[in-house]
Protein backbone atom coordinates (compact mmCIF):
# COMPACT_ATOMS: atom_id res chain seq x y z
CA UNK A 1 0.00 0.00 0.00
CA UNK A 2 1.45 3.23 -0.75
CA UNK A 3 2.01 6.06 2.03
CA UNK A 4 -0.48 8.35 0.56
CA UNK A 5 -3.78 5.34 0.84
CA UNK A 6 -1.96 4.42 4.43
CA UNK A 7 -2.56 8.32 5.26
CA UNK A 8 -5.96 8.10 3.87
CA UNK A 9 -6.94 4.70 5.82
CA UNK A 10 -5.54 6.67 8.73
CA UNK A 11 -7.73 9.38 8.33
CA UNK A 12 -10.92 6.94 7.98
CA UNK A 13 -9.98 5.15 11.18
CA UNK A 14 -9.54 8.38 13.19
CA UNK A 15 -13.19 9.51 11.85
CA UNK A 16 -14.88 6.22 12.36
CA UNK A 17 -13.24 6.04 15.79
CA UNK A 18 -14.30 9.54 16.93
CA UNK A 19 -17.68 9.19 15.81
CA UNK A 20 -18.34 5.79 17.21
CA UNK A 21 -16.32 6.27 20.60
CA UNK A 22 -13.47 3.91 20.23
CA UNK A 23 -11.35 5.91 22.41
CA UNK A 24 -8.43 3.90 22.25
CA UNK A 25 -8.62 3.65 18.47
CA UNK A 26 -8.72 7.36 18.46
CA UNK A 27 -5.61 8.25 20.33
CA UNK A 28 -3.86 5.42 18.71
CA UNK A 29 -3.96 7.59 15.60
CA UNK A 30 -1.46 9.85 17.41
CA UNK A 31 2.44 9.60 18.24
CA UNK A 32 2.43 9.06 21.81
CA UNK A 33 3.18 12.50 22.31
CA UNK A 34 0.72 13.73 19.80
CA UNK A 35 -1.27 16.92 20.21
CA UNK A 36 -4.69 17.44 18.62
CA UNK A 37 -5.90 20.84 18.84
CA UNK A 38 -9.45 22.62 17.65
CA UNK A 39 -9.26 26.79 17.36
CA UNK A 40 -12.34 28.85 15.90
CA UNK A 41 -14.98 27.36 18.95
CA UNK A 42 -16.65 29.60 21.55
CA UNK A 43 -14.32 30.07 24.78
CA UNK A 44 -15.07 27.57 26.92
CA UNK A 45 -16.25 24.86 24.31
CA UNK A 46 -15.17 21.66 25.49
CA UNK A 47 -13.88 20.50 22.08
CA UNK A 48 -11.79 23.36 21.82
CA UNK A 49 -8.08 23.63 22.89
CA UNK A 50 -4.91 21.59 22.94
CA UNK A 51 -4.91 18.51 23.79
CA UNK A 52 -1.10 16.12 24.33
CA UNK A 53 -0.37 13.31 24.86
CA UNK A 54 -2.74 9.31 25.20
CA UNK A 55 -3.83 10.59 28.37
CA UNK A 56 -4.97 13.65 26.96
CA UNK A 57 -6.16 12.36 24.30
CA UNK A 58 -8.26 9.86 25.42
CA UNK A 59 -10.32 12.36 27.83
CA UNK A 60 -10.66 14.24 24.93
CA UNK A 61 -12.34 11.31 23.46
CA UNK A 62 -14.92 10.53 26.18
CA UNK A 63 -16.08 14.14 26.48
CA UNK A 64 -16.52 14.06 22.70
CA UNK A 65 -18.39 10.86 22.31
CA UNK A 66 -20.22 11.65 25.91
CA UNK A 67 -21.62 15.37 23.84
CA UNK A 68 -22.02 13.49 20.42
CA UNK A 69 -23.72 10.50 22.02
CA UNK A 70 -22.48 8.97 18.73
CA UNK A 71 -24.72 11.04 16.40
CA UNK A 72 -21.38 12.81 15.16
CA UNK A 73 -20.07 11.90 11.57
CA UNK A 74 -16.81 13.58 10.55
CA UNK A 75 -16.29 14.25 6.77
CA UNK A 76 -12.53 14.98 4.99
CA UNK A 77 -12.39 16.27 1.78
CA UNK A 78 -9.63 17.60 -1.02
CA UNK A 79 -6.74 15.57 0.79
CA UNK A 80 -3.77 17.35 0.12
CA UNK A 81 -0.79 14.92 1.05
CA UNK A 82 3.11 15.79 0.96
CA UNK A 83 5.31 12.77 2.03
CA UNK A 84 8.99 13.31 2.60
CA UNK A 85 10.31 10.19 4.23
CA UNK A 86 9.30 9.42 7.35
CA UNK A 87 7.39 12.77 7.77
CA UNK A 88 4.65 13.72 5.89
CA UNK A 89 1.99 16.85 6.28
CA UNK A 90 -1.81 16.86 4.99
CA UNK A 91 -4.57 19.48 4.35
CA UNK A 92 -8.01 19.19 3.98
CA UNK A 93 -11.49 20.53 4.77
CA UNK A 94 -13.99 19.35 7.37
CA UNK A 95 -17.88 18.52 6.94
CA UNK A 96 -19.08 17.85 10.65
CA UNK A 97 -22.92 16.15 10.68
CA UNK A 98 -24.98 15.49 13.27
CA UNK A 99 -26.58 12.06 12.30
CA UNK A 100 -30.28 11.50 12.09
CA UNK A 101 -33.23 12.62 10.43
CA UNK A 102 -35.18 15.53 10.06
CA UNK A 103 -33.60 18.24 11.90
CA UNK A 104 -31.18 16.33 13.51
CA UNK A 105 -29.51 15.31 10.43
CA UNK A 106 -28.11 18.97 9.99
CA UNK A 107 -24.17 20.02 8.46
CA UNK A 108 -22.88 21.12 12.26
CA UNK A 109 -19.84 22.93 11.41
CA UNK A 110 -17.17 22.98 8.43
CA UNK A 111 -13.33 23.80 8.82
CA UNK A 112 -10.09 23.19 7.64
CA UNK A 113 -7.46 20.31 9.02
CA UNK A 114 -3.34 20.76 8.92
CA UNK A 115 -1.43 18.01 10.05
CA UNK A 116 1.93 16.70 10.25
CA UNK A 117 2.95 13.14 10.27
CA UNK A 118 5.07 10.44 11.52
CA UNK A 119 5.82 7.15 10.25
CA UNK A 120 5.78 4.76 13.10
CA UNK A 121 6.82 1.16 13.36
CA UNK A 122 2.91 0.64 13.43
CA UNK A 123 2.42 2.83 10.50
CA UNK A 124 1.53 6.28 9.91
CA UNK A 125 0.40 8.43 12.90
CA UNK A 126 -0.86 11.80 13.54
CA UNK A 127 2.37 14.25 15.61
CA UNK A 128 0.09 16.99 15.07
CA UNK A 129 -3.37 17.87 14.25
CA UNK A 130 -4.95 21.11 14.20
CA UNK A 131 -8.41 22.00 13.06
CA UNK A 132 -9.52 25.50 12.62
CA UNK A 133 -13.43 25.80 12.42
CA UNK A 134 -14.98 28.40 10.07
CA UNK A 135 -17.04 30.89 12.05
CA UNK A 136 -20.40 30.72 12.23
Amino acid sequence: MSDHEEIRQLLARYNWAIDFGDVDGWAECFTEDGEFTCVGLPDGDPRGGTHQGSAALRAYAVGHFERAQGRARHWNWNLLIEVDGDRATLACYLNAYGAGQGETALLRATGVYRDTLQRTAAGWRFARREVTIDPA
